[in-house]
């Protein structure tokens, strides 16, 4: 009795360690894999074995994706990507003297982000493509709260479908590319914004009435905010339309033929769609439509 006792003390001791352990992380704001999991929410990988001169210096990091293998080159080939969620941008990105070497390093960094939130919503997709189709049972409080979520309180499963979709990664490689400079602009070095999102956190410089731009405490949070706007904002229903008539085609949505419903995103109209696809085409994006995240690592 007195063992069994000890052995529960030992283990309630150990949780309520490790509950303060993550409430010291917390309050700490320390940037570790259990406070970005547990309190952000956020996926953890590979990144976590790169050395802090890897993470925060461009040329290093390139090293680092050559280190491990990760090429483009292998990756349009059918190479699994890997795992590697970095969560914000080498500030000295501008720096890389090479074109061709900062262009890289982007495109690396982005394609795992751009996959791991692509996942998390295709595995909801397969959920309610189960349920439509009998496969699974109607679970009617998730669908309530996936309905709830892409800002279509009551809709069918069928109208959620349209919704519940990936970003092929060629458009959105391209897109924030275009709205970051290559990952080089001011308010991605200071707020992780990638794709040109205008909130009420960071001022543009030299101009005080210009539009305030959202802050991300990471740049996975920013690439979720971005697809989520995509899936749900009304200004881009033609482009969830273009891509559900890909889908029953039986084809995957291509970045360059969505790009096409993005007028609305740029105040450049058209401008900005041939700008997107020029992107597309230059830089070889679509080969990586069909890239898949290695999943040998837990995200």
């Amino acid at each position: 009795m007195a063992e069994n006792k000890l052995t529960s003390f030992v283990g309630v001791a150990a949780v309520l360690a490790g509950v303060l352990a993550l409430y010291v992380l917390v309050a700490a704001r320390v940037d570790s894999p259990l406070w970005r999991s547990v309190v952000r929410g956020e996926p953890v990988g590979l990144e976590s074995s790169l050395s802090l001169d890897e993470r925060d210096n461009a040329a290093s990091l390139d090293q680092a994706f050559s280190r491990m293998g990760y090429k483009l080159e292998a990756v349009a080939k059918g190479k699994a990507v890997p795992s590697l969620f970095l969560t914000n941008v080498p500030a000295d990105l501008a720096d890389l003297a090479e074109v061709d070497v900062k262009k890289r390093v982007f495109l690396r960094l982005m394609l795992p982000l751009v996959l791991v939130v692509n996942q998390e919503i295709a595995e909801d997709r397969r959920r309610l493509e189960a349920m439509i189709a009998g496969r699974e049972p109607r679970d009617e409080p998730w669908l309530a709260e996936l309905a709830a979520r892409y800002g279509v309180d009551g809709a069918s499963p069928t109208q959620l479908l349209r919704r519940v979709d990936v970003v092929p990664p060629s458009l959105a490689l391209a897109q924030a590319a275009e709205e970051s400079g290559w990952g080089t602009s001011r308010f991605v070095r200071e707020a992780n914004n990638l794709f040109g999102h205008v909130g009420q956190d960071v001022t543009p410089t030299g101009d005080q009435d210009g539009p305030r731009m959202a802050s991300f405490a990471s740049l996975h949070e920013a690439v979720r905010a971005y697809v989520h706007n995509l899936n749900t904002h009304s200004a881009y229903e033609t482009l969830r339309r273009y891509r559900a008539t890909a889908r029953a085609r039986g084809a995957f949505p291509d970045g360059h033929t969505l790009a096409g419903a993005l007028t609305s995103y740029s105040e450049r109209g058209s401008a900005y769609v041939d700008a997107i696809r020029a992107l597309i085409r230059a830089n070889n994006l679509l080969r990586y439509d069909h890239a898949k995240l290695d999943r040998g690592v837990a995200s």
